[in-house]
């Protein structure tokens, strides 16, 4: 750094009037009470205009459910796609914001910024189902296999119905229409494993193959078993390479597999049934994810002399569900909203510069400008404030490391400022001026 007769800049005197979002703090007080919903914390400020701190405080809640559910879309999409598609979804989600917002509490607030804005800091709680449904659906945004998943009802062999007055295919077809009718209205996809292996025939070549895959082969190729192991038909035990392929289209056609297998169905003279199976969810969409979901359900009904085989079977099948919902379906629907991405998002920042005059807002904005790279972009500035120049800008990152570029770039300007205040929370990155010494 130079300076006039090779003197240092003088460090700027504290400003204790002057406070920024680093200094509105306060305990988060909502919590993540159900698998669908996440409590995402922010901190956000309005610019107070002809002294009405009500709209400011007004205006800086509406940012905050804003970026709180722009947080949770960065979660839910790879890296590559938010950066690509950052501006449509903001424009969307921004248009539709009370769409995804469950709840809000404002831990703390108070003036900043010389008095000019109101901050905030706030607990947002975010529907994450919601959000997940608007990225795949609406915005097109995450493959149909991210949402989808594939159920299927098996049995142990030779299980006999006949006893308590129905056939094994009546449960199959209940439990399936259960499961897939509950998961579909929660905005994923939901198919049993036919319509599944049908989905999969657009190649003529292995068209008749794929016709021809059972239950059992279907399970085989999920739980990773050799094809000579299983009892799988000769065309497919011949064919490894078709075995390892078939794995290979079903991860790119669902993410979770769903088994429910029924141990037994038992009933006795009186009409009384019960119902024993295990339910098991496995995530095929990576190596290493396997079974993630497993619970056992017993359940019985008390039958009588004017009880009908149906009514048992409908009363069974709710009984069994409603023991699913308390636990397995939670940990489903958490898993299929949880997608494993690699990079780093374009976040927004706000650099604001204090003590610059607002001559000195194309000086800043060009350098910012020079700066820009894949993980730094600039946006636009604002210098309505008297004495502060705001600069917009996404950077993939930590807050530290935009910090250092931008303190770099002003270095080599020779401009000196005082470091910020950083945190992994904050998204404005306050640069104050030092003021130049005296020649």
């Amino acid at each position: 750094m130079t300076s006039c007769g090779g003197d240092k800049a003088k460090p700027t005197k504290v400003d204790e009037s002057f406070l920024t979002l680093a200094d509105v703090t306060g305990t988060a007080s909502l919590k993540e009470d159900t698998p669908g919903v996440r409590v995402i914390n922010v901190k956000t400020k309005s610019f107070i205009k002809q002294n009405d701190i009500r709209a400011a405080k007004n205006k800086a809640l509406e940012l905050a459910k804003v970026r709180a559910v722009d947080d949770m879309v960065q979660e839910l999409l790879p890296s590559e796609t938010y950066n690509r598609e950052y501006a449509k979804i903001n424009e969307y989600m921004s248009k539709n914001i009370g769409n995804y917002i469950v709840a809000t509490d404002i831990n703390g607030e108070k003036k900043i910024f010389n008095d000019k804005y109101y901050g905030i800091s706030v607990s947002v709680k975010v529907n994450r189902q919601k959000v997940l449904v608007a990225i795949q659906k609406d915005l097109k945004l995450i493959n149909k296999a991210g949402s989808s998943l594939v159920t299927v009802i098996t049995s142990k062999k030779g299980i006999d119905l006949s006893s308590v007055g129905f056939r094994f295919s009546d449960i199959e077809s209940a439990l399936m229409n259960q499961l897939q009718t509950d998961l579909n209205q929660r905005g994923l996809t939901a198919m049993d494993f036919r319509n599944a292996v049908a989905s999969m025939q657009t190649d003529e070549k292995k068209k008749k193959a794929f016709s021809q895959i059972s239950k059992e082969q279907f399970m085989a190729m999920i739980s990773g078993s050799k094809a000579g192991d299983a009892a799988l038909n000769k065309q497919v035990q011949e064919s490894e390479e078709f075995y390892s392929t078939g794995l290979t289209l079903l991860k790119e056609l669902a993410k979770v597999v769903v088994e429910v297998n029924i141990f037994a169905v038992q009933g006795n003279i009186r009409g009384n049934v019960s119902l024993s199976l295990n339910v098991t969810a496995k995530n095929i969409s990576t190596g290493t994810g396997g079974a993630f979901a497993n619970t056992i359900v017993n359940v019985a009904r008390a039958g009588g002399p004017n009880v009908i085989a149906s009514a048992m079977i409908t009363g069974l099948v709710k009984d069994s569900y409603e023991d699913m919902q308390k636990k397995f379906i939670p940990q489903v629907i958490k898993e299929m909203s949880t997608i494993s991405v690699g990079g780093k998002n374009l976040t927004a920042y706000e650099l604001v510069m204090k003590g610059f005059e607002k001559r000195e807002g194309r000086t800043l904005r060009k350098l910012v400008q020079s700066l820009e790279a894949e993980n730094l972009r600039y946006i636009d500035s604002d210098n309505t404030v008297p004495g502060i120049i705001s600069i917009y800008v996404r950077f993939a990152g930590k807050p530290t490391e935009l910090s250092d570029t931008i303190m770099d770039g002003l270095d080599k300007q020779q401009i000196t400022v005082d470091e910020p205040i950083v945190s992994p929370k904050l998204r404005d990155l306050v640069f104050v001026k030092q003021e130049k010494p005296q020649s």
